[in-house]
């Protein structure tokens, strides 16, 4: 199997930009965390939008105090009426969130209350108190600008450490907090619904159109592993959804894939997105950042078994990568954020060359990868 450089496209891709009339929400989101919070005469002082991550989800930084007393922020997240994911909802993440608040060895943000009127947005909405600290960003990437490119080596080991340490601990809670998840409709396994999930994302966003789409699709099925470790999957598995305090993770975020997939699911996800935000777009990893397959190493040693399936892993997480670049494309033209001839160019890009790469000669065994990205 030839190592895949993708010839990345020249669009950026825009992060989700104003959507209301923010002072129009203050009197009433004031009123709703007065109640929530037992905190009489709370005044929001500040609120506004997070910069640098996220392309398809409203969140906002809302800041304030009641009366007197101290000053405290939260993080507020509202319901879409036009969906990057097919089928995700924010009353799964803010599940997600409730959960892990339960769970002291996970890093995550403390919960206020899930609201269901869709009375103050339009949308239902949760709050969360906001966690300070440092996001590693997508726009530009923290591999090429920003705060992660100005550590050290040290540091930034610690850094990587960190975010795989927090894949790690996610991966070792009991699938059965998160019984929600399950889809028993599309398969017996977690995984063989996270692919049936995804063959049904291809038809929705008509990503079934493309040749390489339907091949990979038909190989994911004829080879689903028959019976996969069970577990959590975190989806959108990176550094970019975890928030820094200095070097250490401070909070996990972003729930947008998740499933019960399994943890292999998520270690092809953050293999794919680290090797085509580097050697994909003709980038040097910097220094301390772990390749691919110490990463793998790092998390094998952290749960105490080997991972399985990584090739397989892989396919299906290139075929993810490209359906969510035919599907967003079109949501940010319709936005009016990008123009249809930019629509086009990051439709047709993806991540055509990688899938094509890894289906010409997958590995047969369970363990085996004939990818050679892994030391890269």
């Amino acid at each position: 199997m030839a190592a895949q450089t993708s010839s990345a496209p020249k669009v950026e891709i825009p992060t989700k930009r104003r959507m209301r009339d923010l002072e129009a929400v203050r009197a009433p989101l004031e009123a709703w965390l007065a109640d929530r919070l037992a905190a009489p005469g709370f005044r929001i002082s500040g609120i506004d939008l997070p910069t640098g991550a996220g392309v398809a989800n409203e969140t906002l930084l809302v800041s304030g105090a009641a009366g007197s007393g101290p000053e405290e922020g939260y993080v507020v997240r509202v319901g879409a009426t036009d969906h990057l994911f097919m089928g995700m909802d924010v009353r799964t993440h803010w599940r997600m969130y409730e959960v892990l608040d339960r769970e002291p060895q996970i890093p995550s943000p403390p919960v206020v209350g899930f609201e269901a009127d869709e009375g103050i947005f339009g949308q239902p909405f949760f709050v969360m108190r906001r966690v300070e600290g440092r996001v590693p960003a997508d726009n530009p990437s923290f591999y090429e600008a920003g705060w992660v490119t100005e550590l050290s080596d040290d540091e930034r080991r610690q850094f990587w450490r960190e975010a795989v340490g927090v894949m790690a601990k996610l991966h070792r809670l009991d699938a059965g907090k998160f019984a929600f998840l399950d889809r028993p409709h599309l398969g017996r396994t977690g995984l063989e619904q996270e692919l049936k999930h995804w063959i049904a994302y291809a038809a929705w966003c008509g990503g079934d159109r493309f040749p390489i789409v339907r091949k990979a699709c038909e190989w994911l099925t004829e080879n689903l592993p028959a019976d996969p470790p069970p577990g959590l999957s975190w989806g959108d598995s990176r550094p970019s959804n975890i928030i820094y305090q200095g070097c250490r993770a401070a909070a996990v975020l972003d729930w947008d894939m998740v499933s019960l997939a399994g943890a292999e699911c998520d270690l092809g996800w953050w293999t794919l997105m680290d090797y085509s935000r580097t050697r994909g777009r003709g980038i040097k990893r910097l220094g301390g950042l772990g390749t691919p397959g110490e990463t793998v190493a790092l998390w094998q040693e952290l749960v105490g078994r080997p991972a399985e399936n990584l090739d397989w892993h892989l396919v299906l997480n290139a075929l993810r990568s490209r359906l969510v670049m035919v599907r967003l494309p079109g949501m940010l033209k319709a936005a009016g954020q990008i123009t249809a001839e930019q629509a086009a160019e990051l439709s047709e890009h993806g991540e055509m060359e990688w899938l094509q790469g890894l289906l010409d000669a997958p590995a047969a065994g369970p363990l085996e990868s004939r990818w050679p990205g892994w030391d890269d």
